[in-house]
């Protein structure tokens, strides 16, 4: 066994089929989020894109030529004086292309919905290429995979900005309508119908006050006009002209008042939409209720601008000239000027309740086409804000991603762990070469000793005797050996033989201490191979010495 054993080690290191080859490994993360998905009606997603092609991508032809280039390895080919490859040289880097290539293996260590890790490894002779050759093939596809996630991306902010234009114009066209509908109906777009049933008794009430008002204000002319013409005595020149506070003023104080009424009460309605009816400032009756009391708060302005414009310049007007005699009472004319304005302005109030009440008894009549209209309206309003909130939240992810990807921050490809320098060898296996000693050894052994006793023709007892010459032994003589004979046997037994094994053993144990070397020191095996003696001596003292300290602390 020892035989075959240590010239097998000893001649292992030096046969090209045990050429030492170094194994460099690269690892890289490749992950999904939600704002690349593929949607349907959007540009694919660059995964969808990418996975079918990942090992074209990664280790093709073309990934290879990029990293031999960048790598340097075309150094020496055959090149014309422009530079350039010859044919030659391009044979050349097509086989080494090739030949590359055949040493590159990928696989996906984890491979989940999200999260993908892949390992890249690459095996040759030299250690630095095999640390370079799987980092450099990482980092080209991560910069071209980012460039096309940089496109992708692009392409899809450019989409979803063109429908993000697109609600936003559909939205505008529903809110243009909604309000024109709003504006047509006087405001009057109520929730329930009760609270048309209200506004109309409400108006009604209203109308029956000023009625009254009017027919008092008519009767107190009508006197004061009959009580004039007694006592008016009519001459061509005016005896007296009566002025007295402008009665337009008091008319706009009193529709002053009844607009700050009516504000009040409007106020009081959209509090109430808040608090009872718990509804957002977005909701139909609230901005309708807001947009009436912002008419309200118009028309109070233009009240309060024309009557202080009154009370600065015609606070006082002519109200009457009198004609006749000078004793003729003067409070008359501002009277029937007083009356006058009076019953104008119930008039005018009357005609405008009444038109209010026509309009609510009208949307009364047509109430369910007019607010099946109206929610029409809205619906189309909420499904256009909806639409453009959508296509805005997609915008808003793409961008996200676009500017994470474009700052080189990498939201889908990370080198997770790249290659480092290699310095022990991943083939030939330690297991490998000393498996194959020993079972050589043995199978060696094996053979020998079978054809030692195949060969062997000597006789070891009588029933050999016997079956070789064919006649009985009646005797047996013991073997008679001479001094000499004896000594030398036991020579060889105690001495020869014990140091041949051991001579063997350490053979066996050197040969072995070579390939551990040679596969997992690279430099202590220089230091072996050039000088093994003084190798020998300088680790098996501190052998020694850390084995005589392990004896002393165990004890």
């Amino acid at each position: 066994m020892a035989l075959f054993a240590i010239p097998a080690l000893i001649a292992m290191p030096r046969l090209p089929q045990f050429e030492k080859k170094y194994t460099g490994t690269a690892i890289f993360e490749q992950r999904t989020d939600a704002a690349t998905q593929s949607r349907r009606g959007e540009p694919a997603s660059f995964e969808d894109m990418m996975k079918p092609t990942l090992q074209h991508d990664l280790i093709g032809r073309t990934a290879m030529e990029a990293a031999v280039e960048e790598l340097e390895l075309t150094k020496g080919l055959p090149r014309g004086e422009d530079g350039q490859l010859t044919r030659e040289g391009q044979m050349a880097k097509q086989k080494l292309t090739k030949d590359l290539t055949g040493q590159v293996n990928f696989y996906q260590e984890v491979n989940t919905q999200n999260v993908n890790l892949i390992s890249v490894s690459f095996t040759h002779e030299k250690p630095r290429l095999a640390q370079d050759l799987p980092n450099t093939l990482v980092r080209g596809y991560i910069t071209r995979t980012s460039d096309k996630i940089v496109k992708g991306l692009g392409d899809s902010r450019d989409f979803l900005q063109k429908e993000v234009e697109d609600a936003d114009k559909r939205l505008a066209v529903a809110m243009k309508i909604r309000s024109d509908f709003e504006v047509a109906n006087g405001g009057f777009l109520p929730d329930n119908p009760s609270a048309l049933q209200e506004k109309m008794q409400e108006l009604s009430s209203d109308i029956d006050s000023v009625r009254r008002q009017n027919t008092v204000a008519t009767q107190k002319l009508a006197e004061l006009q009959a009580l004039a013409e007694r006592q008016n005595q009519i001459i061509d020149e005016p005896v007296q002209v009566i002025t007295g506070p402008n009665p337009e003023i008091e008319r706009l104080r009193q529709e002053l008042r009844e607009r700050e009424k009516e504000l009040g009460e409007l106020e009081d309605g959209l509090d109430n939409m808040k608090i009872v009816g718990h509804m957002k400032p977005a909701h139909p009756s609230m901005v309708a209720q807001q947009k009436r009391i912002d008419n309200v708060n118009k028309e109070i302005g233009r009240i309060i601008n024309d009557l202080a414009t009154l009370e600065e310049k015609q606070e006082f007007v002519e109200l009457q000239k009198v004609y006749g005699r000078k004793e003729q009472n003067p409070g008359m004319a501002a009277e029937l000027a007083a009356a006058r304005a009076e019953v104008d302005m119930t008039e005018n109030e009357l005609a405008r309740l009444q038109d209010r009440l026509d309009k609510v008894q009208g949307l009364i009549g047509n109430l369910a086409s007019v607010r099946q209209k109206y929610m029409e309206l809205v619906r189309a309003t909420e499904d256009a804000q909806a639409e453009k909130n959508k296509w805005q939240q997609r915008l808003q992810d793409i961008e996200m991603a676009l500017s994470a990807e474009v700052a080189k921050r990498r939201t889908h490809l990370n080198a997770v762990q790249l290659a480092q320098e290699q310095f022990i060898p991943s083939d030939p296996k330690l297991s490998t070469m000393l498996g194959l000693a020993l079972v050589g050894g043995l199978v060696c052994g094996g053979g020998l000793v079978f054809l030692t006793n195949l060969l062997d023709r000597s006789v070891a007892d009588p029933r050999d005797a016997e079956a070789l010459f064919g006649l009985p032994v009646y005797g047996v003589i013991g073997e008679i050996v001479p001094p000499t004979t004896r000594a030398w046997r036991n020579a060889r037994r105690f001495v020869i033989e014990p140091v041949v094994g051991l001579v063997l053993l350490a053979g066996i144990g050197l040969a072995s201490l070579n390939v551990v070397l040679w596969l997992q020191y690279p430099t202590e095996h220089t230091q072996w191979a050039s000088a093994p003696l003084a190798y020998l001596s300088e680790n098996l003292g501190e052998g020694v010495a850390d084995l005589w300290n392990t004896i002393q602390r165990q004890f």
